[in-house]
């Protein structure tokens, strides 16, 4: 390797540490979930979902897209689930979101995000899990799709 070379991954390195680092010191990120699902396998999975937010030391589920007044950044999921006999079927799509008043809320979805999943009833736990994955996984990109919140 040239000295160059070192050195590009010598600041590489340094800049993923810093962004690291900074990002676990902001603390939890608010989550606001939106989710149309009413059947029985797609409710379980929901509140599988939802408990691992709860429970994540990165994310944080808030109620309001406001974050409960706090006006900041909120990252956005919405779902739409829908059942037939032992099988449900998920449809997901991440973005963020942002208030600006009371009544004045943005929100942006990367639509490169949609992910659909079918799930059988004996696999609600492995479902859960991969749309938090890959929940998790879009967010914790550095550089995630640029959406505007303006």
């Amino acid at each position: 390797m040239r000295r160059t070379d070192i050195e590009r991954l010598i600041l590489i390195v340094l800049l993923i540490l810093i962004w690291s680092v900074t990002s676990a010191a902001e603390g939890p990120r608010p989550v606001f979930v939106k989710a149309a699902c009413g059947g029985k396998i797609s409710s379980a999975v929901l509140s599988l979902f939802k408990d691992e937010i709860r429970t994540s030391k990165k994310y944080e589920e808030v109620t309001t897209l406001d974050d409960n007044g706090k006006m900041e950044t909120v990252l956005d999921l919405q779902m739409s689930c829908q059942e037939h006999d032992n099988v449900a079927a998920f449809a997901t799509v991440f973005g963020v979101a942002k208030c600006f008043g009371p009544r004045n809320c943005h929100v942006s979805i990367d639509g490169s995000t949609l992910g659909v999943l079918l799930c059988y009833s004996t696999a609600v736990p492995e479902c859960e899990h991969a749309i938090f994955r890959a929940f998790d996984d879009y967010m914790s990109r550095p550089n995630p799709a640029h959406l505007k919140l303006e």
